[in-house]
């Protein structure tokens, strides 16, 4: 298989699939009815019918909601190139069972009903840019892949009768034993002719479409005499781009401001990824806090926070135990280690033994009793935990939604204040401290007394102020070898 590019068809196994064994068959039309396009059609075919139907009934638009559900109900598994290939197979049963609808061998990770061969599938990365993912893009490329020759046909081998392997008897001394040997005529028991051929591909890159997203082109793989040909699979591969960062449908951007931005309100002009410019404002006197919440560290790296309760315990009934008293252990359990996603909502801490409980933080609340020496932990509040997260925003510059390219994800600020790099007169230090509320801290000491030391602040590398703080012990060592040579003599140790 040769590449230069990559379009889609028609499951091979449509008609080997239905419904259940002895049941009526699943419908596997009415999906393709609803955006009203065929059982066929590409990848491309099925966006813009799509895209057609929701300018027309979006509910934004004046559309009937329950419509307009049902097409990107219809646009979401059509889409996905696995949901689109069970529901060819099983109807939409298959894809709410994620197998093979009624089909009891199943037919999940591309098994098939029958015996019939299948080529292998082809799968390519195709690196796209965040403006692609925001734009969509509809790429042509090139493949070349080996086809059957159709005018000569495909004949099973003569030598082999279709079997692939001959037998042949070899003497070996007295005896004559049989071996199994490739066939020389042929290689899979068909004599056929194969021939190059070149065919250009539309590669439908969808709006929102996430990295590692597949698009799938049935049967485009090289040919094979007795079965369907393979797939060609071409994999979304993201780039880094140098300005915006990802996550899910939301978009990141690293801005410095001023302080005086962060006291007084800022202006600033962003480049948008479909070409055209975004002014953003605060309003006039708002001051931007900075949040140090970094949205990309990696699942469980955000420590959960606990609230501690004295003297109480908790009726619910218990989950798991361990015998330790190690607080911060038991938080990493269920943080990122075997209770991670088990729902435990608190735990109990009691003689050096711990109880989990699973259940909300409310329902671990209303359990919560009077016991003297348990302390109950409980995870705190998720409002609390947001308000510690809150960033600058702006609501609807994210990316599209790939299951509804009509609603778009949020564009958030990661800001860092740039202070004033040069001291300030005291002309304009008292005129900032007119503006400015009163500072929070205050002496109440006299500078003067004999007991009161008054010193000013300076910067200092904290890393190179510990490494010479460190005691190893050679500096001493070596003052002691260079007093003693300089004494001409050295000191031993008494013997008992």
């Amino acid at each position: 298989m040769f590449f230069g590019g990559f379009p889609g068809g028609g499951d091979p196994f449509e008609e080997m699939l239905g419904g259940g064994r002895g049941g009526p068959p699943a419908d596997t039309t009415a999906l393709y009815e609803i955006l009203g396009v065929e059982r066929d059609a590409s990848d491309s075919e099925i966006k813009k019918a799509y895209r057609k139907l929701a300018m027309k009934h979006h509910p934004d638009k004046g559309g009937d909601p329950d419509t307009f559900k049902k097409m990107t109900e219809a646009h979401t598994i059509l889409s996905d190139s696995e949901k689109r290939s069970r529901y060819d197979r099983g109807g939409i049963e298959a894809v709410d069972s994620g197998g093979g609808g009624g089909n009891p061998f199943g037919f999940g990770g591309g098994g098939r009903s029958s015996g019939r061969k299948k080529g292998e599938n082809v799968t390519r990365p195709l690196p796209v840019t965040l403006e692609d993912l925001y734009n969509g893009k509809t790429k042509k490329l090139k493949i070349t892949r080996q086809t059957i020759d159709k005018e000569s046909g495909v004949k099973k081998c003569a030598q082999c009768n279709g079997r692939g392997v001959v037998i042949r008897q070899v003497r070996m001394g007295p005896m004559i034993q049989q071996m199994q040997s490739q066939c020389p005529s042929c290689e899979d028991g068909y004599t056929y002719s194969q021939k190059r051929e070149q065919e250009v591909l539309e590669v439908n890159i969808q709006k929102g479409a996430v990295d590692g997203h597949k698009v799938v082109f049935h049967n485009k793989a090289d040919e094979i005499p007795d079965g369907d040909a393979g797939n060609v699979v071409f994999v979304l591969k993201e780039k880094p781009h140098d300005l915006y960062k990802r996550h899910g449908a939301d978009l990141y951007i690293e801005k410095k401001i001023s302080l005086v931005e962060a006291l007084c309100g800022f202006t600033m002009e962003l480049p948008k990824l479909d070409g055209r410019t975004l002014i953003i404002k605060t309003k006039p006197g708002e001051v931007t806090n900075i949040c140090t919440f970094d949205p990309f560290a990696k699942d469980g790296d955000t420590e959960q926070e606990w609230e501690v309760i004295e003297d109480a315990d908790c009726d619910l009934e218990d989950m798991a135990k361990a015998d330790t008293d190690d607080v911060d252990m038991l938080k990493q359990a269920v943080a990122k280690g075997q209770l991670k996603g088990k729902g435990i909502g608190c735990f109990v801490m009691r003689n050096s033994k711990a109880s989990f409980k699973q259940g909300s933080r409310a329902e671990c609340l209303k359990a919560k009793k009077a016991k003297k020496g348990s302390t109950m932990y409980v995870l705190q509040d998720e409002s609390i935990a947001a308000s510690t997260r809150m960033m600058k925003c702006v609501e609807g510059e994210g990316l599209p939604l790939m299951r509804d390219p009509y609603q778009f994800g949020n564009l958030f600020l990661m800001l860092t204040i740039e202070m004033p790099t040069e001291a300030l007169s005291e002309e304009a230090t008292e005129k900032l401290k007119t503006c400015l509320p009163p500072p929070l801290n205050t002496v109440s000491a006299d500078e003067a007394d004999e007991n009161v030391d008054t010193v000013f602040v300076s910067e200092m590398d904290p890393v190179a102020s510990h490494k010479e703080g460190l005691f190893t012990g050679k500096d001493s060592y070596d003052e002691d070898e260079e007093n003693e040579g300089a004494a001409g003599q050295r000191v031993q140790c008494a013997q008992q």
